[in-house]
Parts: C-alpha cells; sequence; structure tokens
C-alpha cells in the first residue's frame, strides 16, 4: 500500500532490461504536445490494466538522460536517477503481480502550468489506485520542471509528496 501511494508519477515509472511482453502505444509527437500535455502523458504512459504494462522506453524518453526524480517513501525520500526510477518501477510491478493485481491508475485531477522561455513548472495534483482492489485512489501532489529541447519539452525533475492529515492537498490556482 505505501508502494502504491508513492508511485507518485508517475508515477513515471520504466523499462531496462528487455522489452515489456505487452507494451501499449506510444505518446504522440512530443513536438505537437504542450509543457502540460507531456506531463499529462506521463501519467497515462504509467498506468496499465489487464496486464499490458507500460512501454518503458517511452517512458524514459520524456526525461533528459540526467534527470532526478524525488519520492515520498513516510518518512523518507528517496533521489533516484531515471534508470533507478524505472527500475522501482519495474520492482512495484511485481509487487503488484504478485499480490494478483492485474493493473494499476494514475490520473491528474488538476495541472497548473507556469511557462517562461525554454523552461517550465507544473504542479500535479494525481489520485493513483489498483482497479478491483476495493481500496480507495490515494491523492499525491508531484512538482515538475521541464525545459524544451531542440523543439520538445523534456522532464529535468519531478518531486513527490504526500498529502496527510496535517498536509492537505494544496489549491495550486490561488
Amino acid at each position: 500500500m505505501n508502494r502504491m501511494i508513492s508511485a507518485g508519477v508517475f508515477g513515471l515509472a520504466a523499462i531496462l532490461v528487455a522489452p515489456p511482453l505487452c507494451a501499449q502505444s506510444a505518446a504522440p509527437a512530443a513536438e505537437a504536445r504542450s509543457v502540460e500535455q507531456v506531463v499529462r502523458d506521463v501519467y497515462d504512459l504509467v498506468s496499465w490494466k489487464d496486464g499490458n504494462t507500460p512501454d518503458w522506453d517511452v517512458v524514459r524518453d520524456v526525461f533528459i538522460p540526467q534527470a532526478i526524480v524525488v519520492l515520498r517513501y513516510p518518512p523518507a525520500l528517496q533521489v533516484m536517477s531515471v534508470d533507478e526510477f524505472l527500475l522501482d518501477w519495474l520492482r512495484f510491478e511485481d509487487q503488484l503481480a504478485e499480490r494478483g493485481a492485474d493493473g494499476f491508475t494514475e490520473k491528474v485531477v488538476s495541472a497548473h502550468t507556469t511557462e517562461f522561455g525554454d523552461i517550465a513548472h507544473v504542479h500535479v495534483v494525481y489520485e493513483s489506485s489498483i482497479p478491483d482492489s476495493g481500496r480507495p485512489a490515494r491523492p499525491g501532489v508531484d512538482l515538475w520542471s521541464l525545459i524544451r529541447m531542440d523543439g520538445r519539452w523534456k522532464v529535468v525533475s519531478v518531486v513527490n509528496e504526500l498529502p496527510r492529515e496535517d498536509l492537505p492537498v494544496p489549491d495550486f490556482e490561488d
């Protein structure tokens, strides 16, 4: 359960060693996507059902090679490279499979984007869930930093925090 909560991002989740058995289709060409759509695509990319796990090479391509991912694992934070993040997602997929789950969903509840030239920040409130688990969706907050390189928005970093009683979900529109 703690792992599901922490899987914020994406979420993003991922990978490396072998191609997935049943990969989902790639996201639209990055050149045509807004900065916010690039981030929303990551949540779609890490969501899967019926055992059809994500195409982690597509997920990896959204990040610059030097990107960092910081996830909340209460009470600590874990700072990871993109490859470490993707490996962490593979472990999470394996844990879900061992429990008989055949899917995972992350969806954006709200997003607030700020762009300035070739840099951008996207503040996201998301919900993650394991379909058919009987557990309610869990909220999380991700802060994304992106840079436009060669006409494409790429993720530089994502930092995750999990709401709790003393730390409610923020309203980024204010």
